[in-house]
């Protein structure tokens, strides 16, 4: 058993609470949250804020290798099916993946992230190599899987914590009616689809099936959550809450490839939970603080109101709650992740705004202690 004493967010509403003893037991799981004074393993100075370990709700890591070389050009050809992306992939060595995913996992661990959302392509083999990998980082992977043929989908499905397809265009009936029955044997697992992430492919989907592509995942009642939902109209978003479905974007990637800012303030005011990704570490280095100051800027030049908290909530709390797993909360019964961020660092001094800091000034160089799973990943002031 171990206590951490600190100022920190605690529960579902990350709500401020000063000197609070947090007992962790031994497989890494909040047993107590008091002020009562106890014992203490790890006494966090009076400038730190202890806050859940960062949740990157959608990535795909393999893809590392190729930063910075589709900048300028468009969405499909960059990670389209036949863009640079997958051709890159396809014509790969197994070690030039190790390379290229040990950098994201180097740098998901280092930017504070203590879980993270892949969709991960190369069927079986690709998620078998991503979740050995990982069993070298202090890092939580949800590996959600993707079928190379319709022969595989069981197989991925059984070796991930569930499916991530493409698009509308990767599925048909058949796809959906296996995607569903293997769900109701394997519970737990969710699934989730690529949406409304530009107006072509909104525009193809209305060639093919004469429907938009969120109408059509809504339809197979398979679906978990979407990504991007970028050109969402008010209609779909009022139909992804009446199907319980959760929506993650990334404003990043979105605004990299010439489209537009995802509507946040709509999908929040439906209570549609929301979470944030930084996507293709191609185009986007995973730095939670990077998205998040990038959304709270960016929602202000579209006219959008969102607030710190909301944001720092779309990387923590909710997307514990679209994978259905107790993290990304300081709350017993959870895992015990989190960060300490020294709000007296020269960016963060004399803020008088704990969630306009963290989300809007701080910085990965910020984070003082870090923990996962119970287990001390750093602290820099520790005392010898």
């Amino acid at each position: 058993m171990i206590t951490i004493c600190a100022n920190a967010l605690i529960g579902p509403n990350l709500e401020f609470v000063q000197g609070v003893y947090i007992q962790v037991d031994e497989q890494g799981i909040i047993v107590e949250i008091t002020q009562e004074q106890k014992p203490t393993t790890y006494h966090l100075p009076p400038s730190y804020i202890l806050i859940p370990g960062f949740v990157n709700a959608h990535t795909h890591v393999a893809d590392a290798f190729l930063k910075d070389q589709v900048y300028g050009l468009s969405l499909d050809e960059a990670v389209g099916p036949e863009g640079l992306k997958h051709v890159k992939l396809n014509s790969s060595t197994i070690e030039e993946q190790r390379e290229s995913i040990q950098n994201s996992l180097e740098m998901l661990v280092k930017n504070g992230y203590t879980t993270f959302f892949d969709f991960r392509e190369q069927g079986v083999e690709g998620v078998v190599l991503l979740k050995n990998m990982l069993t070298n980082f202090p890092l939580r992977g949800l590996v959600f899987g993707r079928s190379i043929t319709k022969g595989d989908l069981e197989d991925v499905l059984n070796e991930s914590n569930g499916l991530g397809f493409v698009d509308i265009f990767a599925v048909d009936k058949e796809i959906m009616k296996t995607t569903k029955s293997l769900k109701e044997k394997n519970l737990g697992k969710i699934v989730g689809i690529h949406v409304s992430e530009s107006e072509e492919l909104i525009s193809n989907s209305l060639s093919k099936y004469g429907k938009r592509d969120i109408e059509l995942v809504c339809d197979y009642s398979v679906f978990d959550y979407v990504v991007h939902a970028t050109y969402a109209n008010e209609d779909e978003l009022s139909l992804l809450k009446e199907k319980n479905m959760s929506v993650i974007c990334c404003p990043i990637s979105s605004l990299y490839y010439g489209l537009k800012f995802p509507p946040i303030e709509s999908i929040l005011r439906r209570k549609i939970i929301l979470g944030l990704g930084t996507d293709n570490i191609l185009s986007s280095n995973p730095d939670p603080f990077r998205l998040m100051a990038f959304t709270l800027i960016n929602a202000r030049s579209d006219n959008q109101k969102i607030s710190p908290k909301e944001v720092l909530k779309s990387i923590t709390v909710n997307p514990g709650l679209i994978a259905k797993k107790k993290i990304g909360q300081i709350k017993e019964g959870f895992s015990a992740d989190f960060i300490g961020i020294n709000l007296e660092n020269h960016n963060l001094k004399f803020s008088k705004d704990i969630y306009t800091a963290v989300t809007m000034r701080a910085e990965p160089s910020d984070i003082g202690f870090q923990m996962y799973k119970g287990r001390l990943v750093e602290w820099k002031d520790q005392k010898s």
